[in-house]
């Protein structure tokens, strides 16, 4: 098992690949172009475990060729031979729960590690929960031991020996109802809804 101080090693150094990635792309430069990029989930958190950038775009006119134009110059830029971009992906979510589009790039390390970069475009009206909305309040509740917490929990879930869950999830478990261990977050997902869109934030 690892200790306290491994995790939040390994924690910062995932998080640090992660901002050079992001800034090796452009990605922010690039969606700026069309839109307001935010970044969000662990990276934005400072939970960041597995090798996941997530990030929201609101755009003033939304469209489909904008972002077939940053996933072109992500693709074609030269990212200085510690990554390269071996895979893109798209998807038309506006007719369903998440309404908007959604766009992946798949990043491969000099070390062997493939990242996953999850974009969501939207109208920048969207009135749907939005991650962004997540991040302040969240790194305002979070005590050090909350964040060793969720930091133990995600190292179990990779090794299988926590139940799967999303992130948001594990967060409301830890935060709002003091779950610790994989049988407490078991017990806990057990007959909720989970895996969905959620406006939950920590309270103030």
């Amino acid at each position: 098992m690892m200790t306290d101080a491994e995790l939040l090693e390994r924690s910062r150094a995932r998080r640090e690949e992660a901002l050079s990635i992001m800034g090796a792309l452009g990605l922010m430069g690039h969606w700026s172009a069309h839109g307001r990029p935010v970044l969000v989930g662990a990276v934005a958190h400072d939970l960041v475990w597995g090798p996941d950038i997530d990030l929201e775009v609101y755009c003033p006119a939304l469209r489909v060729e904008d972002g077939f134009a940053v996933l072109a110059a992500c693709s074609a830029g030269a990212v200085d031979g510690r990554y390269r971009v071996v895979g893109a992906e798209y998807g038309n979510f506006l007719q369903e729960a998440d309404a908007a589009l959604y766009w992946r790039l798949r990043i491969l390390t000099h070390g062997g590690t493939e990242w996953k970069v999850d974009m969501w475009s939207a109208d920048e009206g969207y009135s749907l929960p939005r991650g962004e909305h997540l991040v302040t309040p969240l790194r305002n509740a979070m005590t050090h031991e909350m964040r060793l917490a969720i930091l133990r929990l995600k190292a179990l879930r990779e090794q299988g020996m926590a139940p799967d869950c999303l992130s948001i999830d594990l967060y409301r478990a830890v935060i709002t109802d003091g779950v610790r261990t994989a049988d407490e977050l078991r017990a806990w997902m057990d007959g909720r809804a989970l895996g969905v869109l959620t406006d939950w934030c920590p309270a103030m």
